[in-house]
């Protein structure tokens, strides 16, 4: 029983060690940074997916009619 009671209690600390030992303060927030363009490079990244799609693909039908 003591056992018991010794493996819980120490399993309890742990567990509030982790948070407690992990909790820390937001640093003071700077202003706010500048926003990102999302929009400029989408074209690029279009062509990119399509290319990558047809090679991926391309590649996946050479080696089912390998198989067969």
């Amino acid at each position: 029983m003591k056992v018991k009671i010794t493996t819980f209690f120490l399993t309890l600390l742990m567990c509030l060690f982790s948070f407690v030992g992990f909790a820390q303060l937001d640093p003071p927030a700077d202003d706010d940074p500048p926003a990102a363009p999302i929009n400029s490079k989408l074209i690029w990244l279009a062509i990119s997916g399509i290319v990558f799609a047809v090679i991926y693909f391309k590649n996946n039908i050479q080696k089912t009619k390998i198989i067969k």
